[in-house]
């Protein structure tokens, strides 16, 4: 004879949606906002090295042209590099957005946004109440938490 479980078993939980390499949210906003950052921040001293070369170059008599333009090929190397990282930063941003959206939407790896899911944390609703005094007790119950009648 099997041993009567002591709780009813729960139905599995879902893993919560993912994005690719299997990062979350939070994780997608961060490297997202990093990348946007580094790459503003590549595109900025990129133009403030042309600017400089620039100058130098416009108010030194004796200044080399092909320092000059090797100056303006590395700031244009640091605007494409810069504009990548900004952009690939961006899309991760924007897909953030859309995964919280979706997800709020679908009821997807939500945190009982839905029905469905409140009752998937909460578990099975299942009592028996007693004759003697009226507690609600676990289906399983032999006799009641509260006053120790048989159920």
């Amino acid at each position: 004879m099997a041993a009567p479980m002591s709780y009813p078993a729960y139905p599995t939980r879902r893993p919560p949606a993912s994005l690719p390499f299997g990062w979350a949210a939070v994780t997608v906003l961060l490297v997202g906002a990093a990348l946007t950052i580094i790459g503003i921040l590549m595109i900025l001293a990129g133009f403030f090295n042309l600017l400089s070369d620039t100058f130098r170059a416009a108010y030194n008599a004796s200044s080399d042209l092909v320092a000059f333009f090797q100056a303006i090929a590395g700031a244009m190397m640091l605007f494409v590099i810069g504009g990548v990282l900004a952009g690939v930063g961006g899309w991760l941003l924007r897909l953030w957005w859309i995964f919280l959206l979706v997800g709020v939407v679908t009821g997807v790896g939500s945190s009982g946004n839905t029905v469905r899911e409140r009752e998937l944390m909460r578990g099975p609703d299942v009592r028996v109440r007693c004759r003697a005094c009226g507690r609600l007790n676990p289906d399983d119950a032999k006799f009641c938490l509260s006053c120790g009648q048989s159920v």
